[in-house]
């Protein structure tokens, strides 16, 4: 998402309901917790990726000796 995006859907928001609380909870419902979501599915990407190489340096270091 961009800043574009954002802020166009901010707008029409408070426009749509004319209330600030709503359109900041509407808000946090469709890009902050998106966000987090995509940042979680990352980190849990990267954590596998990293566990796959550490398994392959080990089984590396296990042939050496």
């Amino acid at each position: 998402m961009n800043k574009v995006e954002e802020r166009v859907f901010i707008l029409e928001s408070y426009l749509y309901t004319m209330s600030y609380t709503h359109c900041r909870q509407s808000f946090f419902e469709k890009f902050i917790i998106l966000k987090m979501n995509i940042t979680r599915a990352i980190e849990e990407i990267n954590e596998r990726t990293l566990r796959k190489v550490v398994r392959n340096m080990v089984k590396r270091v296990d042939k050496c000796t």
